[in-house]
Order: C-alpha cells, then sequence, then structure tokens
C-alpha cells in the first residue's frame, strides 16, 4: 500500500483554481519534491495535505487512513516553513520542546529530547537563547529540529531554504538529507528552485497551472522531459525541428544526426548543453558520420565551473556547450560541436496531458 495518497484533489479561490484534479503517491520514507514556478498551486497542495487548507474536492489518505476531515493537529504530521516563525517569547530549547509539551510529555524527558535533537542539527549549547539571537540557518535549524523532534510520519518543507544564502543553502541541503536518511522520515519538500529539487529528491512532481506535469526521478526528468515546457523549465537552452527517418533526423539545412532512438516525421529535438563536446581541430573530431556540425562561436560566457559557448550552426540553428572552463574560445572561431547520438531527446508534438491515475489507489 502506497503511504502518502493523493486523489483528484482540487482546490479553488474566488473562482480560480488552484489545484485541479491532482493524483500524487509516496512510499514510506521517501524525498519526493512539488517543483514548479511561482502560483503553480505547489504550496496550496501542501497546505491541503496539512490540514491547514480544505480541498473542494478529492481526498487524501495517509497510511490507508483518510485526512479530509482530521485537524492538522492529529495528522501526526510536521511543516516547516520559509521562515521558521519561532515563538519568541520561549527559549531555542523551549520552541523545540514545545511538540512535546503538546503531547503531554513531562519537562525532564521533553527537555532531554529537545537537547538531543539540538545535538543532531549541530545547535548544541544554543537552548538558552532567544530567536532573536540567530541568524536565519541557524532559525532554520531550530524549526528543522522542533519539527523532527515529535517523529512525524510526514515532514512537510515549503521553500524552507529560499530565505538563505548559496553557501548556507547547500549547507542546509546536506543537513536535511543526512536528517532523513537518519531518522528516515517521509518528506515532501516544496520548491521552485530545479537545482535544489534534483539533489534532495528521490523523485519530482513537476506542477504547471494547478497541475502535475510529470512525475520522475531527478535524472529522468532532466534528461528525457516529456514535452518543451517542461524541458524549458529544467534549463533546456537547445530546441530545433528535424525530419526524422527512424534513427536518422535530418536538419533544415540538409545535414543529418545519427540518433539512437527511432522516430518518424517532423519532430522537436532538444540536447542537453553539457552533453555536447567542442572541437577547434577538424582533425580531432570523431569518427561518427554526421553528428560532428560546423560553426562559428558568437558568446563565450565564463561561469566559474564552466564555459558557455554559443555556436551559429545555420541560419536558423544555434547550440549552446556548456564545457570545462580551461576551454576558451574566441568569438567567431570556426569549431565542430559533436552530439552524441545518445544525447538526442525527440519530443512529442502535443504538451504532456497532466499527469492522472486510472482508478483510487485506496477505497474509502
Amino acid at each position: 500500500m502506497d503511504y502518502l495518497v493523493v486523489e483528484h484533489l482540487t482546490k479553488q479561490f474566488q473562482g480560480h483554481v488552484a489545484v485541479h484534479d491532482l493524483w500524487l503517491t509516496m512510499a514510506q520514507g521517501e524525498v519526493l519534491a512539488l517543483l514548479g514556478p511561482s502560483g503553480c498551486g505547489k504550496s496550496t497542495t501542501l497546505q491541503l495535505v496539512a490540514g491547514l487548507l480544505h480541498p473542494d474536492a478529492g481526498a487524501i489518505y495517509l497510511e490507508g487512513r483518510p485526512m479530509n476531515h482530521v485537524p492538522p493537529e492529529r495528522r501526526d504530521m510536521a511543516l516547516v516553513l520559509q521562515r521558521g516563525l519561532l515563538f519568541p517569547h520561549l527559549t531555542v530549547g523551549e520552541n523545540v520542546a514545545f511538540g512535546l509539551k503538546m503531547r503531554g510529555m513531562n519537562r525532564v524527558d521533553r527537555d532531554k529530547e529537545a537537547i538531543a535533537m539540538l545535538h543532531r542539527v549541530q545547535l548544541q549549547g544554543f537552548e538558552h537563547r532567544r530567536p532573536s539571537e540567530l541568524s536565519g540557518g541557524q532559525a532554520q535549524r531550530v524549526a528543522l529540529a522542533r519539527s523532527l523532534v515529535i517523529g512525524p510520519k510526514l515532514l512537510l518543507l515549503d521553500e524552507p531554504l529560499s530565505a538563505l544564502d548559496a553557501n548556507l543553502r547547500e549547507e542546509m541541503q546536506d543537513l536535511i538529507l543526512s536528517l532523513q536518511a537518519q531518522t528516515q522520515v517521509t518528506m515532501l519538500i516544496v520548491t521552485h528552485d530545479q537545482a535544489e529539487a534534483t539533489v534532495m529528491a528521490q523523485r519530482i512532481a513537476l506542477m504547471f497551472d494547478g497541475q502535475l506535469r510529470q512525475v520522475d526521478a531527478p535524472e529522468r526528468l532532466y534528461r528525457y522531459p516529456c514535452d518543451e515546457a517542461t524541458a524549458r523549465f529544467m534549463g533546456g537552452v537547445n530546441f530545433f525541428t528535424v525530419q526524422a527517418e527512424q534513427h536518422q533526423w535530418h536538419l533544415p539545412s540538409g545535414q543529418h544526426l545519427t540518433s539512437s532512438l527511432a522516430h518518424q516525421g517532423p519532430l522537436r529535438v532538444t540536447l542537453r548543453p553539457e552533453a555536447l563536446r567542442l572541437y577547434t581541430d577538424a582533425a580531432h573530431l570523431p569518427d561518427v558520420p554526421g553528428n560532428c556540425l560546423q560553426g562559428e562561436a558568437i558568446a563565450n560566457r565564463f561561469t566559474g565551473t564552466q564555459r558557455r559557448i554559443t555556436v551559429a550552426i545555420a541560419p536558423n540553428l544555434t547550440l549552446q556547450v556548456w564545457g570545462s572552463p580551461t576551454q576558451d574560445i574566441a568569438l567567431g572561431q570556426s569549431v565542430w560541436v559533436y552530439i552524441p547520438a545518445d544525447a538526442l531527446w525527440g519530443l512529442p508534438g502535443e504538451p504532456c496531458p497532466p499527469v492522472a491515475m486510472p482508478s483510487p489507489a485506496v477505497q474509502s
């Protein structure tokens, strides 16, 4: 049986559909990210699961138990928001122990549990401080400790790291994943950051306009998007049209590419820029007929970890190649782009239909 099941979930606000007929399942101990642009309905979905909002239609189950009419405080879930929202009048230790106090645990035991959890989030010795004495990252660690100390069946995180700077965000990602590995808590994360979702989640549920577009492992979503909108959201930059004849894909310029995939007819194609290889000497090209395209370097951006080089191949075809930061190419220089056969991905002609399930996973 699936651990968390969401069926037909729908929510409207003043006639605007924020979430429409959403289906989603999670396994126990899984980390899943709800990813999408601002306003797509991901935070609304999280609040529906948490019980902070009531759905207009649909059902939510946790371990087979219907949740729709269970109040938030009795759902065995914990929610961490973008800002921790700690109680300013309580110490750090009292904040962490608050949920245990509400569950009737005696003071000695709850203080012991709170201090142990502060050690796990690397805030040992902070139990007597006030929230006003904490940095943003420390406050988020306290909020995380407060959520985990009660042993929730489901941990919900709504953009928990977006207010932190880049270095601190990476540290917190590592900490959250380490704690999840220790506790095996099932975790649902809302984020608009593709890199964060890719790093943290075992699966990503991508949302557009209140509906799930694709639910997949991060690598599959990144390499094999179901349509162009998904590819662009996941950072795709190379798109062009070919006439496919099985494994031979013909460009409008008359050149052809050999693909490991077979298609027939007009086809929209995408290529991950880091999968391409750039050569400045034709003598060193791989011996793969048709998959080496000559062009001219028209842009060169140094990002620290990469060179992002744009190559004009034909009047209506430019490709971005992301390569080594040491591979500097002069503008106007003649270059060759090698496209591996397995890097070519054909997109369907129509947008992906919303993700759906044919029948309820749990019978009410």
